[in-house]
């Protein structure tokens, strides 16, 4: 069964056109790559599936509903969250408090009931920060939860933004080049928290540029050329495929992280 069905999608800015025609399914509790060179659109794609670009053409179906025309909150109601390519952090916040900011919208008290501190709201607060926690501990991250962010290093701040995200209780994580600034033993971890994350029943939409990373936690792979769809398959079919070595890869690749 497709969790995310996109048909027929196309984006352009101004002159350019960023995505053309674009279709292809995300299968239920997969890991489903997206590769392509700088300036393929991939990150144009994710902005879309999030809300927060509106495509010119096509339609973009979750949970068998049309989400276009959607804004990013509603989006991520519906169990889509994601990462993104550059930090999206709270510094000057402790890591637990940004991951529950991840919570808020599953929490439902308003500002009356806020004000008040009615028995509601500090139910509320109890079950989002035991979510938050949940979330904390399944990245490994327990240690760091009173510690400030502008304090860590890079590899911790990217495992706080997905605690964040699964904080939402997705059921579609769209990761945006998690591995990017990571080094070799960081990628290694990330690599086991991708599988892990899968392994819980999420589905992953991963793009990613560390080509050992995505051939060994995908399922799937589809590769984006200019915007357009190049090719689909396994990793194995994508390793071996001449159109994708000789328009992305380049020739012979080791597969390694």
């Amino acid at each position: 069964m497709a969790l995310l069905e996109v048909k027929d999608l196309t984006k352009a800015f101004g002159g350019v056109t960023a995505i053309a025609d674009l279709h292809f399914k995300v299968p239920e509790n997969k890991v489903y790559s997206v590769i392509g060179p700088n300036g393929a659109g991939k990150t144009t794609l994710f902005n879309m599936l999030s809300g927060i670009y509106h495509p010119d053409e096509g339609s973009i179906r979750f949970l068998d509903q049309e989400i276009i025309g959607k804004e990013p909150h509603a989006v991520a109601e519906m169990g889509l969250s994601r990462t993104f390519q550059n930090l999206q952090m709270f510094f000057n916040m402790t890591v637990l408090d940004n991951v529950l900011v991840g919570c808020h919208l599953r929490t439902h008290s308003g500002l009356f009931s806020a004000a008040f501190r009615l028995p509601s709201v500090i139910r509320e607060e109890r079950v989002a920060r035991q979510w938050a926690e949940e979330a904390l501990a399944f990245c490994g991250l327990e240690e760091y939860s009173r510690q400030h962010a502008d304090a860590l290093p890079y590899g911790v701040l990217k495992r706080i933004e997905i605690a964040r995200a699964l904080a939402v209780q997705p059921k579609l994580l769209l990761m945006d080049e998690p591995a990017a600034g990571l080094n070799d033993t960081e990628t290694l971890e990330m690599r086991s928290l991708i599988r892990r994350i899968s392994e819980s029943g999420i589905t992953v939409l991963l793009v990613e540029h560390n080509m050992g990373l995505v051939m060994q936690v995908s399922d799937r792979i589809l590769v984006l050329d200019y915007g357009s769809r190049l090719a689909e398959g396994t990793p194995e079919e994508i390793q071996n495929n001449p159109q994708v070595i000789e328009a992305y890869l380049g020739g012979e690749v080791q597969y390694a992280v």
